[in-house]
């Protein structure tokens, strides 16, 4: 089976720390780890509204790979892909579009 690392990254509103955990794990395919992080951001969406907390910004990103031992960020080569998370819900961004939107905004 693939190995696949989930980074999960979460702040809240008026904190100048985030949190940040990491886990690897071998899944059946892609989709199986897509479905995974996605239940992970559902997850932490549920308990920033239980604890009734406003989110500055996270997110739960996929990386293809076990890749604990290495400094994690979306220009990685492994980076799929990321869900944001807001208070509408969690939406994956692939790692095209989320470069892309990177681009757009240091031109800006």
């Amino acid at each position: 089976m693939p190995a696949y690392t989930i980074v999960t990254t979460s702040a809240a509103q008026g904190s100048d720390a985030a949190e940040v955990n990491t886990l690897a794990d071998d899944f059946a395919d892609q989709s199986e780890a897509l479905g995974y992080s996605r239940r992970m951001a559902h997850e932490m969406l549920s308990l920033a509204q239980q604890l009734d907390l406003d989110f500055d910004y996270s997110n739960v990103g996929l990386y293809e790979g076990d890749l604990l031992e290495e400094d994690l960020e979306p220009d990685h080569p492994a980076f799929l892909g990321v869900w944001v998370l807001d208070d509408d819900g969690a939406a994956f961004v692939t790692a095209d579009e989320f470069r892309e939107s990177a681009a757009e905004a240091a031109l800006s």
